[in-house]
């Protein structure tokens, strides 16, 4: 006899884990299918949530939408799976240049809403501070535990299955929805949550990828450092006083999930000009980032077949962007609700 859900998700990476929950907070039912890769892009994230980003200090798109949706959503999970993952915390940004430092001036009337510092107290151990820095208030997603625990917790009512499904193969569309014969499952959609793959789906060939593969270190120091998380070309992530995680590179030839030698010296030299303290690398990591070639995220279901469909490319943002995109997602299934345009699927199918 077969098992029905109203959704079957492909993929337990931050994007489909939270849209599970956004499901089950919505009164769907759903189950989970996951491969369990040990290395993803989700599995080493560093999970920075930041105001304000890149060279230009940028405030992160839709920041104001995003953030409180984010902050509220992490906390509520975290009381439901009784574990602490998600921290509200204060980013040092260094300039790396009086033209920097001239360019945030500029736009400092932007960023009024956020708690910002221009005094923010650099201690002596940063190399290259002659130019000051600011201080702002973002947060940071322990994306692994995040991604445990909540396996743990759908496991627990038995809404999580580890498989790894061929989609040409295994899949049978119907028109009232979709039938997995090999695991007894019938579903009203069935939504795609696997970040990038080199070979996608036939339905979804004409969404256009534009991936990067990332690295990052784990290192351990032989001093306490600062516990803020340090922006100046590269980020330093403190795990806790005297360890952190570095990053993170980009490169788009290489797409495998090896780590490098030459991530290994850009960043370690990097490192070398930031801090003034002795330290070792004990871990390096690399994962292919499912970013979009418009740079926005994919949500939705299929204009022609609205039994599938995808949530993808949240790339480097996503421990911002997840919660509230997979809300807007349940209440599409559930509801209808359109998803906006400029993050729709729809908008690859025009």
């Amino acid at each position: 006899m077969s098992r029905k859900v109203d959704v079957i998700i492909v993929g337990q990476g931050l994007a489909g884990t939270t849209l599970a929950w956004q499901l089950l907070n919505a009164g769907l039912k759903f189950v989970i299918l996951d491969r369990e890769e040990e290395t993803t892009s989700s599995r080493i994230a560093a999970g920075l949530v930041t105001p304000i980003t890149g060279k230009r200090f940028a405030k992160s798109w839709l920041w104001d939408f995003f953030w409180p949706e984010a902050s509220d959503f992490y906390r509520d999970i975290e009381r439901r799976t009784k574990t602490d993952y998600f921290v509200e915390c204060p980013m040092l940004r260094l300039f790396k240049s009086t033209e920097e430092r001239e360019v945030f001036e500029q736009k400092q009337s932007d960023f009024e809403n956020l708690t910002i510092t221009t005094d923010p107290g650099i201690p002596p151990h940063l190399g290259n501070t002659e130019h000051g820095g600011f201080e702002m208030q973002g947060g940071r997603l322990q994306v692994s535990e995040y991604l445990n625990c909540s396996r743990r917790f759908f496991t627990s009512i038995n809404a999580y299955i580890r498989e790894n499904i061929n989609a040409a193969e295994d899949i049978d569309l119907r028109a009232d929805g979709v039938h997995l014969p090999k695991l007894g499952l019938l579903a009203r959609r069935i939504i795609f949550c696997q970040g990038f793959q080199s070979e996608p789906l036939r339905y979804f060939e004409p969404v256009r990828f534009n991936p990067a593969k990332g690295e990052i270190l784990r290192v351990n120091f032989d001093r306490e450092c600062d516990r803020r998380i340090l922006h100046s070309g590269i980020w330093v992530a403190p795990d806790n006083e005297t360890s952190a995680r570095v990053g993170a590179t980009y490169e788009w030839d290489d797409l495998s999930s090896e780590p490098t030698a030459a991530a290994l010296d850009l960043l370690t030299s990097q490192l070398d000009q930031l801090l003034q303290v002795n330290y070792k690398v004990v871990d390096q990591r690399a994962a292919v980032r499912p970013t979009m070639h418009d740079f926005r995220p994919v949500v939705g279901v299929h204009p022609q077949h609205e039994q599938i469909g995808m949530f993808n490319g949240l790339g480097s943002k996503g421990s911002l962007m997840a919660p509230r995109l997979a809300r807007l997602l349940s209440e599409n299934l559930l509801h209808g609700t359109p998803i906006p345009p400029e993050v729709s699927l729809s908008r690859w199918f025009k």
